[in-house]
């Protein structure tokens, strides 16, 4: 015999609460409706523990949600937008939604494709980092009423919520650690500068030499484009050697990878003979070779404020709700590549 599915009044009557307690949890309205963290833990908990699984049919036809929210992130195998993909999944998990989610690779017709699968799929939302050149797309979500929050991106000529970070001192911040560490001679390996994030880490980069008087070689910088990355960064790791850099900087974990081995290719050693910083940690740096000083951006808090900002448009249908434009700080993970 099947056995019979829990319902939300059986949680109830287990718990000795109300069923419409219960709900306000399982819809993720707790802080809204004043509802303690200790019984909101309480549902939780129980709800983990016995599977309970809504059905998100019956949810829907009431409350005209369906419970799933979209993601695309620029490449879903880059271990930064994984983790971050992973983070953002378990907060929605938390407050009973699903996440589907998928990469663009930097590409606007597929990022455009994609939005419309989701929109035929009529999720509740979207969380996004857009590739250049998305701004008359993304505002296109306005006018159609889509919630949708922007994250690790930032565009100057859309009114729209973002969550970042402070990409400028952080690129900053590195740069000084390489100056204090004694090198003089520091390259800049980048990707995708048009975009105001990564435009901004090479802005930082900049300030960095002008601040502690060293002059800008700009043979010493190279703007990559995201096809063809893996040979594109060989080269450019061959030719600042070649010009007798002394250190790297790398703007994405991806480049830094790639970058790391074509230096131990030129028979170099880190640090060395070139120290390196790479942004966004990933496991590979702590086994490297020489492990690698990262910069680490604050995933799970980046994760909660698109998630809180989100679900704050889609509880109060306020999709033109002025802005946040949250912008968080980033820290070092400390290693031998520039301890």
């Amino acid at each position: 015999m099947q056995k019979k599915k829990m319902t939300s009044k059986d949680i109830a009557k287990e718990l000795g609460i109300s069923r419409t307690v219960v709900s306000f949890v399982l819809n993720g309205k707790s802080n809204e409706m004043r509802i303690s963290e200790e019984l909101t833990k309480k549902v939780l908990d129980y709800v983990k523990k016995s599977n309970y699984q809504p059905n998100y049919m019956a949810q829907s036809l009431k409350t005209g949600k369906t419970f799933t929210i979209g993601l695309i992130v620029a490449d879903i195998a880059n271990p930064f937008f994984a983790k971050l993909a992973r983070e953002i999944e378990q907060e929605f998990s938390n407050l009973g939604y699903s996440v589907i989610y998928c990469s663009s690779d930097e590409n606007e017709k597929t990022f455009n494709s994609q939005l419309e699968n989701f929109k035929n799929r009529q999720v509740d939302g979207l969380i996004l980092t857009p590739p250049i050149n998305s701004t008359k797309i993304l505002n296109s979500l306005f006018s159609q009423n889509i919630p949708f929050v922007v994250i690790d991106r930032f565009f100057e000529n859309l009114n729209a919520n973002s969550v970042i970070i402070n990409n400028h001192k952080a690129a900053y911040d590195a740069t000084t650690r390489l100056i204090k560490y004694g090198r003089k001679k520091i390259a800049l390996i980048n990707v995708n500068n048009e975009l105001i994030t990564m435009n901004q880490r090479t802005q930082g980069y900049l300030d960095a030499l002008t601040d502690y008087g060293l002059k800008v070689n700009h043979e010493f910088v190279k703007h990559l484009e995201y096809s063809n990355l893996m040979d594109e960064v060989n080269d450019a790791v061959v030719d600042v050697i070649r010009n007798s850099v002394d250190a790297m900087l790398f703007t994405t974990n991806k480049l830094g990878v790639t970058g790391v081995q074509a230096i131990w290719n030129m028979k170099k050693r880190i640090p060395e003979d070139i120290a390196v910083i790479s942004f966004d940690d990933t496991d590979a740096y702590s086994v490297a070779r020489t492990p690698i000083t990262a910069i680490e951006q604050p995933l799970k808090q980046m994760s909660r404020e698109a998630v809180r900002i989100l679900m704050k448009m889609i509880d109060n249908k306020a999709i033109n709700m002025d802005p946040e434009q949250v912008v968080l700080d980033s820290s070092f993970i400390i290693r031998q590549s520039c301890p």
